[in-house]
């Protein structure tokens, strides 16, 4: 249901886009993260799953659970290079009006929630403590996004790899 949204609301824009003779662009983000994002269980994982492993290193935090195996792949795509993307887009509008667009960290900044744990365990130095519970009936197993067109109409691509972006969740939680 989540994804048919997203899909739908595509579509409104397209359509109503068409009929009113209006300018549009859309994106289709993948994960967005970054310091000092709003978390919790339900969204942006990055950070709640930054945070449960710094509090167990920091704040005596509790044992945390993971939906599925924890081999889920996602994209990742640090807020500053949206908003790069934003800039570039406004300079760049007559190259991109009327098209959709994937937009994500792209293969390079894929990452399963293991591996994300892993990476954490790893900055802070500790064996972090986690049980599994049973998958999300939604939850898709691997989704990674293409940028290829949005990079060959504007240039555009990240830049900030998600090791720099997990430090510096970490760090502003200091």
């Amino acid at each position: 249901p989540y994804g048919c949204s997203k899909g739908v609301a595509d579509i409104y824009i397209i359509e109503y886009a068409k009929i009113y003779n209006l300018n549009f662009t859309v994106f289709r983000h993948s994960t967005i993260y970054g310091s000092n994002q709003n978390f919790d269980f339900d969204q942006g994982w990055i950070s709640w799953f930054c945070k449960k492993v710094y509090d167990q290193k920091f704040n005596n935090g509790k044992i945390f659970s993971i939906n599925g195996n924890g081999k889920q792949v996602r994209d990742v795509l640090n807020v500053k290079d949206v908003v790069d993307l934003y800039v570039k887009s406004i300079k760049n509008k007559k190259k991109i009006v009327g098209e959709v667009y994937n937009i994500g960290g792209g293969y390079e900044n894929s990452l399963s929630i293991l591996e994300l744990i892993a990476i954490l365990e790893k900055i802070l130095n500790l064996k972090s403590k986690y049980y599994f519970v049973k998958k999300r009936i939604s939850d898709q197993n691997y989704f990674v996004s293409n940028n290829t067109k949005i990079y060959k109409a504007i240039k555009w691509k990240p830049k900030i790899n998600k090791i720099k972006g997990i430090k510096e969740i970490l760090y502003s939680f200091e």
